[in-house]
Formats: structure tokens, C-alpha cells, sequence
């Protein structure tokens, strides 16, 4: 069985500080219950990325079940590099223009 690394890349960071900051300020511990689920999601995605479907080319989506979020990702190998985490709403060329940088 494959031991997966996953890396969040720099464009992935930013979204996770920004809705964590925006959830908290809507109301408190609301950024926490975010974040939370959002670990929960990873780990899942570390068990197995390939239970995930692929939406663009190599790219894998899982989506959050309490938010209207989902974690985008790539496997290389051993490696899933997060790439963004994203709103549902938001215009989808964001994160095709991000998949590779």
C-alpha cells in the first residue's frame, strides 16, 4: 500500500486562511468547525486519492459536506498536491489557471 504525501501549495493556503477568517467573522468557531472538517476531508484523501473523481485532466476533487467547499488536488506518484480549496460558487477558471503553478 502507497504511503501518500500531501503538500498544499501556496494558492491552496491563501483560500485556507481566507475562509477561515471570513467563517470566524460571520461567527465564532464557526472558522474552527471549518477547519476541522476540512482535516477530516484530508485525511480521507491521504487514505485513498483515487476514491476521488477526476474533474479535469489529472485533477481530483473532494468535496466538504457541511461547506460549500472542496478540496482540489493532483496525484504524482506518492504525492498529492492540494492546489486549491475552493468555494463551490466561485468561477471554476480560478483554480484551472492555479492546477500547475
Amino acid at each position: 500500500m502507497i504511503k501518500f504525501q500531501l503538500f498544499i501549495n501556496r494558492f491552496a493556503e491563501n483560500d485556507l486562511e481566507n475562509s477561515i477568517n471570513y467563517y470566524e467573522e460571520q461567527k465564532y468557531g464557526l472558522g474552527n468547525k471549518f477547519l476541522l472538517e476540512l482535516k477530516e476531508t484530508i485525511k480521507r484523501i491521504e487514505g485513498n486519492p483515487y476514491q476521488f473523481p477526476k474533474i479535469e485532466r489529472k485533477a481530483r476533487k473532494a468535496n466538504l459536506t457541511k461547506f460549500p467547499f472542496a478540496i482540489l488536488f493532483v496525484v504524482d506518484g506518492a504525492l498529492i498536491n492540494v492546489f486549491s480549496i475552493f468555494h463551490l460558487s466561485r468561477n471554476p477558471n480560478i483554480w484551472k489557471d492555479r492546477m500547475f503553478d
